[in-house]
């Protein structure tokens, strides 16, 4: 992973993951200054979220959700941290959706999400 790429998807994705607990099945990948976060099971790649256009010290990035075979842009840039905040408030059933999609309902979660 490009380091300051895989610096910004790992501070997210704790954020993530200390927030909901179907967050641990997610994974990132980057290239160059993009970061796809999506779901890795059973040697399948399930691209959800897509960070892209990193500011010039990497501490903020937009986010765009995948939506049917592209990418939509969800409005919202940010530090990680915000970007979490977003993606654990109103963003919640985008991604925790997909998370129950594929990993099965209520696997993760005791909240009934």
């Amino acid at each position: 992973m490009d380091k300051p790429a895989e610096w910004y998807a790992n501070l997210l994705l704790r954020a993530l993951r200390a927030g909901d607990p179907r967050a641990a099945h997610l994974r990132s990948k980057a290239r160059g200054k993009v970061v796809v976060i999506g779901l890795d099971e059973n040697g399948t790649w399930v691209p959800i979220l897509r960070l892209s256009n990193p500011s010039a010290s990497f501490n903020v990035m937009s986010l765009d959700m995948r939506h049917g075979t592209g990418w939509s842009p969800a409005f919202e840039r940010g530090t990680p941290s915000q970007l979490a905040e977003r993606l654990l408030g109103p963003f919640l059933p985008f991604w925790a959706g997909e998370v129950d999609a594929v990993v099965g309902w209520g696997a993760t979660s005791d909240q009934g999400h």
